[in-house]
């Protein structure tokens, strides 16, 4: 049995390695940006969002991965922010709409904080992850899977949210968090493709 389970876990090991090798194989990196880009939901935002990382990124499918969850942090944070000041600036003064409002934004605050969180745990279980084999790999993908899945389940739950009226401010921090939920959804199809 245990025999059975080492084989797995090298055959993972292989097939990874092996699929980071081939995908990478006699690509530039603006080419292998947009190759790795045309597997995710929102193709235009992954490439022109992550073209400006291509000399850093070179053709490494897991620096690729990263990046994408980097850049999806680096809008939720402020966004975060926004929301908080949103929500602070709501309970100070009374709503009209007998607390709906103030109610979306107190979770969504909650929720995007919480995303933002999930999204900066994948992108640190996903370093170093180059140097490992076996079901160390396996599990920390898996791992970063499940967070980032959660963190767009926040997005979208809070979108929703925000889709309950408030005016054009509630609009804009909707569409905000639309573009959120997309990179993020962008950086999970990556760390998918390091497993298919």
């Amino acid at each position: 049995m245990a025999s059975i389970a080492l084989f797995f876990s090298l055959l993972t090991s292989l097939l990874f390695t092996s699929s980071m090798a081939i995908a990478s194989y006699n690509q530039n990196p603006t080419s292998f940006i947009r190759s790795s880009c045309g597997r995710t939901l929102y193709p235009g935002l992954c490439y022109a969002s992550l073209r400006p990382f291509a000399a850093r990124v070179g053709t490494d499918s897991v620096l690729l991965s990263r990046f994408a969850m980097n850049v999806s942090a680096s809008r939720l944070k402020p966004l975060s922010d926004k929301i908080f000041s949103l929500h602070h600036r709501a309970s100070l003064a009374p709503s009209s709409s007998g607390g709906i409002v103030t109610s979306a934004i107190k979770d969504c605050d909650g929720l995007i904080s919480d995303a933002s969180d999930l999204v900066k745990k994948s992108e640190k279980e996903l370093a170093g992850l180059e140097g490992m084999v076996g079901r160390e790999v396996t599990w920390r993908i898996s791992n970063a899977q499940t967070w980032l899945s959660a963190a767009i389940t926040d997005e979208g739950t809070c979108s929703d949210e925000f889709g309950n009226g408030g005016g054009e401010e509630f609009e804009r921090v909707r569409k905000k968090v639309k573009r959120a939920e997309q990179l993020t959804s962008n950086a999970l199809a990556l760390v998918n493709c390091l497993v298919n």
